[in-house]
């Protein structure tokens, strides 16, 4: 890999790093089908799990809206009275991620924070065209906002960070 004008500025665990991510999800996999798509992430996310952080206890559940269920996975930390919760949407390009890729970013947010974190499992593209996805974050931040009594946080990143 070129590093260029980088070479220098970034600590070397940092490149480690990233050349760990560049060996497990190379450039080419833009050009696989979807299916071999998400099975190099499945694989890179679990090969990168690191596990929850202490006290982190998470519990899977559904949401039900408009004639589906929604999978979600609730994060929370144990003798914590949460003073918010997260309403997670994890990135993917719209097509990868779920609740198992992105369970250690939910709970080290859930550890860091002390607040609760709500992971939805929304409906990926292509199988579910826009507004799938959307319609999913809209119901399970609805959802949230009815039920939780706390002050809510919409937190995502790359993909999702615009559903947030």
């Amino acid at each position: 890999m070129t590093r260029g004008p980088y070479e220098t500025r970034l600590d070397p665990a940092l490149w480690a790093y990233i050349d760990a991510v560049n060996a497990w999800h190379p450039p080419e996999i833009i050009g696989l089908p979807i299916d071999k798509q998400r099975a190099v992430y499945d694989r890179m996310s679990r090969a990168f799990h690191q596990g929850r952080p202490p006290g982190v206890k998470a519990s899977d559940g559904l949401i039900a809206a408009a004639g589906r269920d929604i999978p979600v996975r609730r994060y929370r930390l144990e003798g914590n009275a949460a003073k918010a919760m997260v309403v997670y949407y994890h990135g993917g390009g719209f097509i990868l991620g779920g609740l198992e890729s992105h369970d250690d970013i939910c709970a080290e947010l859930c550890a860091g924070t002390g607040f609760d974190v709500l992971s939805v499992d929304y409906r990926l593209a292509p199988e579910h065209l826009h507004p799938a996805a959307f319609d999913d974050a809209v119901a399970a931040f609805e959802w949230a906002a009815a039920r939780s009594g706390l002050p809510l946080v919409l937190c995502g990143e790359s993909a999702r960070g615009n559903l947030a």
